[in-house]
């Protein structure tokens, strides 16, 4: 038990915040939940924090190395950035300047991160730029009282996300991830350590309609952004499709978009070959929380 080492994941919502528990010692998935908060968690970091704490201790959860949080890309700003050899040598400055050219707000207002894709000081280096409101950062940072809970680390979905396919199934050949939630879609074309193209799709379209007229235009926009990718990004030939998110779990949405891919092989994410569940993981919650398996991944070592 004591070489045991627990990593929480939690990715926020809009109406809830999402939790997995991994151990790390026994590349295992131990729970995963979808808990319900009144407003998105990072609004209010007292709810945050003691809806999380209530749940940690409801399932007498001890000795957590480390917590991380993601963040829906709906909710932030991400783009993937060619930066050019002349660039290279002031490459912070040469992103900010980039982050302001998209954005009406001043690039203070924002926390910037990046992660190299590719790339050398000859050639250039493609750059995943990655942009939260710093008001959402500080108040993480700062609004915790527990240090046990306070998050060590804060990332994007589409790294979480990438966490998932290179740890949880070690994946070789490219794939293409759909994470559809009610605040909006983040569809991720990836091979291993590798970004090939991303793209997310408003739910905005769904409001005011029933499941059944909603899920039929929705599941045309994930198509048709399928079909830009192949065009637009040159990312051809990717048929293995991963399914995951709230929606996910809903049969109807499920069927209507798999009845529009006949020519993939669409799969659900109830588990990961590498990284098993617990037998009392609801596979239901494991679909959801596959963003906060990846965030509690973000801070592991030597798996």
């Amino acid at each position: 038990m004591s070489e045991t080492k627990l990593y929480l994941g939690i990715e926020v919502s809009d109406t809830s915040m999402k939790v997995a528990l991994v151990d790390a010692s026994a590349k295992k998935v131990l729970k995963a939940a979808v808990l319900p908060t009144e407003c998105n968690p990072v609004y209010d970091i007292f709810l945050f924090e003691s809806t999380l704490q209530q749940w940690v201790d409801d399932n007498k959860i001890e000795n957590i190395e480390a917590t991380s949080v993601t963040m829906p890309a709906t909710m932030s700003i991400i783009r993937k950035v060619y930066v050019p050899p002349e660039a290279v040598a002031s490459k912070d400055q040469y992103l900010d300047w980039y982050l302001e050219l998209f954005t009406n707000a001043e690039s203070s207002a924002y926390i910037v991160d990046s992660k190299t894709l590719s790339g050398d000081d000859s050639l250039g280096y493609n750059e995943l730029v990655m942009a939260v409101r710093k008001e959402w950062v500080d108040a993480l940072r700062k609004g915790f009282r527990s240090r046990v809970l306070s998050p060590r680390s804060m990332e994007v979905d589409v790294l979480s996300l990438m966490n998932v396919m290179d740890v949880g199934e070690k994946i070789k050949d490219a794939v293409c991830i759909v994470k559809a939630d009610f605040s909006g879609v983040t569809l991720v074309w990836m091979r291993r350590d590798e970004l090939l193209a991303l793209r997310c799709v408003s739910t905005l379209s769904m409001v005011g309609k029933t499941e059944d007229a909603a899920y039929p235009i929705l599941a045309n926009e994930i198509v048709e952004q399928m079909k830009l990718v192949q065009s637009e990004n040159a990312v051809k030939g990717v048929t293995d499709v991963r399914l995951c998110g709230e929606m996910a779990s809903n049969e109807l949405f499920v069927n209507i978009l798999m009845d529009k891919l006949p020519e993939y092989q669409v799969s659900l994410v109830t588990g990961l070959s590498q990284l098993p569940s617990d037998e009392s993981v609801n596979p239901v919650d494991m679909i959801c929380c596959v963003g906060a398996v990846g965030a509690a991944l973000n801070l592991v070592e030597g798996l």
